[in-house]
């Protein structure tokens, strides 16, 4: 079975919504990373009625979005609201080999929003190259919070109102290894937008998580237990609040 991976995060974009222009360049700066570990930059496509459609245009070059794919979103009255907008874009791949893009930028009390979703492809079963995605997401949008989740794990987590360890999960404090003795790594990422400020991010094992794997399931559950029992994984709720 392939890998079938979400990575999401969830940030403050501020009281005014940034332009079409602005957000489209925060997804192509995530792009750039991807074509660190394998996905060519050449391959994102916008949105479009068909899958062929969609193909006929690239949604980024190496300076940033193109011009056909801005203006695709502009001619898309949705993306003039003043307090929400959501962008995607897609590798051009479907099913297997496919991953998308997509993110939700509000100004509201709910945060915006980051989605990646992937599915069977090689280079998101290295740990490492994974990692990497997270520090490239921290130092665009400087998150509260950064899951990495394959399918089928948030059946298995232990707390409902509180966010899953999964594979990974990034937190917007610093933790130590002797503060969560189960996690294989414990990596803390320096906030480059918020000065003196670092997060972490915990990984449950280094090989390929699956939740069909009692073993990788036990690990992710007993972080999520001794966090808890910290008070150092925030409900639902408190990340609303707090972050």
């Amino acid at each position: 079975m392939s890998l079938y991976l979400k990575i999401s995060a969830n940030f403050r974009t501020g009281v005014t919504l940034p332009t079409i222009e602005d957000q489209y360049y925060d997804l192509w700066k995530l792009a750039s990373v991807l074509s660190t570990i394998g996905l060519p930059i050449s391959d994102w496509c916008p949105p479009a009625d068909t899958p062929a459609n969609s193909r006929l245009n690239a949604a980024f070059n190496t300076t940033g979005p193109t011009d056909a794919a801005l203006a695709i979103a502009r001619a898309d009255k949705d993306n003039h609201a003043p307090d929400l907008r959501t962008l995607g874009v897609w590798n051009g791949q479907e099913n297997v080999g496919g991953t998308t893009l997509t993110t939700m930028y509000n100004t509201g009390r709910i945060p915006s929003n980051l989605s990646l979703i992937e599915d069977g492809i090689p280079a998101f079963e290295d740990y490492q190259n994974v990692v990497e995605l997270v520090r490239g997401i921290v130092e665009i949008w400087s998150p509260m919070l950064v899951k990495v989740t394959p399918w089928g794990y948030d059946d298995h987590k232990i707390f409902q109102d509180r966010p899953p360890v999964g594979w990974m999960i990034y937190l917007p404090f610093e933790l130590t290894p002797q503060q969560v003795p189960e996690a294989a790594q414990v990596i803390v990422i320096a906030d480059k937008q918020k000065k003196g400020i670092s997060g972490t991010l915990l990984i449950s094992t280094t090989d390929v998580f699956s939740a069909e794997n009692p073993a990788h399931v036990q690990i992710a559950n007993a972080i999520e237990t001794r966090l808890v029992d910290q008070d150092l994984l925030p409900t639902l709720r408190e990340f609303l609040t707090r972050f």
